[in-house]
C-alpha cells in the first residue's frame, strides 16, 4: 500500500516574526497565498534515501520527519516550483511528507502539522509556511505557531496569480539569522500586520505587502524595476521573485510559472 500526500505552496506578502521556546507557538504572523502546484510526497518501504523531482538530495527535513515517527523507507517529492524563491516549497516538503506518514502510522493532521513546523524550525527554511499551507486559500495568520495553537483566518481572493523568478536564490535561514534585518521585519511586519486587520481586503493586502516589501531592502535591481512597472504585484517572501495578481508585461527573459489559489494539503490515499 502506498501512502501519497500534498502540499500547496505557500507566497509570504508581509509577516511579523514571533519567537517563542515553545516550537508550536514560535513563527510568524501576516498574510501569505497559498499556491498550486506545490508539492506531492510519496513514501516508499524499501531503500532509505531521500529524492526530488527524481535526483537523491540530502533531505534534512525529510529525514527529521522520518525519525520523529520511526519512519525507515525512500522519500519521493515531486514540485515544478523552485526553492529558496519565497514559494514555500521547504514548507510544503516538510507538511507532505509528515501527512503522509501521518496517514502510514494513523496519527492525526494536527499531529502531522505539528512535526511538518517542527521541521521547518529545524532546518530555519520557514516560520509560517505550515500553518498556512494547511488551511490553503489567501491567508491572515492572526497568531503565530501552528493549530489548533495558531489562528489562521481567510481572505476573499479570486483571480489570476503568477510567480516570476528575477535571479538567484535568497536563502530565509540567512536572511533570519540576520538580527538587523530580523529587527526590521519585526518592526514593519507589525505596523502591516495592524493596518491589515483594521481592513482586512485583498486591495489592502496588496498595498501593505508592497510597502513591506520596499522597506527591507532585499530586492534586486530587477525585481525593484519590475514591480515599479507592475502595481498589482509584489515581492515573494524570501525570494528574488514576485507574485503577480492578473496580468502585467513581465521580462522576456524571466522564469514565470503559472498558478492558482491551492486548497489546504491533503492526505491523497
Amino acid at each position: 500500500m502506498r501512502f501519497r500526500a500534498y502540499s500547496p505552496g505557500s507566497v509570504t506578502l508581509f509577516f511579523q516574526v514571533v519567537d517563542s521556546e515553545v516550537p508550536y507557538l514560535k513563527g510568524s504572523k501576516g498574510v501569505s497565498v497559498c499556491i498550486a502546484p506545490g508539492a506531492l510526497t510519496e513514501l516508499e518501504d524499501e531503500g532509505s534515501d531521500v529524492f526530488l523531482n527524481g535526483k537523491e538530495v540530502s533531505g534534512e527535513i525529510q529525514k527529521y520527519i522520518a525519525q520523529k515517527y520511526g519512519f525507515k523507507g525512500t522519500i519521493k517529492t515531486t514540485t515544478s516550483l523552485p526553492i529558496s524563491q519565497g514559494f514555500g516549497i521547504s514548507g510544503a516538503i516538510a507538511l507532505s511528507t509528515s501527512l503522509a506518514m501521518a496517514a502510514r502510522y494513523k496519527k492525526t493532521y494536527y499531529y502531522a502539522v505539528k512535526i511538518a513546523h517542527e521541521a521547518e524550525l529545524f532546518a530555519g527554511s520557514g516560520l509560517g509556511d505550515v500553518a498556512s499551507e494547511y488551511e490553503g486559500g489567501f491567508t491572515f495568520r492572526r497568531k503565530a505557531g501552528v493549530q489548533p495553537y495558531g489562528h489562521v483566518d481567510r481572505v476573499h481572493y479570486h483571480g489570476k496569480i503568477k510567480v516570476a523568478v528575477f535571479g538567484e536564490k535568497i536563502e530565509t535561514k540567512s536572511v533570519l539569522e540576520n538580527e538587523e534585518l530580523k529587527r526590521k521585519i519585526k518592526e514593519a511586519g507589525a505596523i502591516a500586520i495592524k493596518n491589515f486587520d483594521a481592513a482586512p481586503t485583498f486591495s489592502n493586502a496588496l498595498k501593505l505587502a508592497r510597502e513591506f516589501s520596499f522597506s527591507l531592502g532585499l530586492m534586486s535591481a530587477e525585481l525593484e524595476k519590475f514591480l515599479g512597472s507592475c502595481p498589482n504585484a509584489t515581492m515573494a517572501m524570501l525570494g528574488n521573485a514576485a507574485i503577480i495578481f492578473g496580468d502585467c508585461n513581465v521580462p522576456s527573459d524571466t522564469m514565470v510559472y503559472e498558478a492558482t489559489l491551492g486548497g489546504r494539503a491533503s492526505i491523497l490515499d
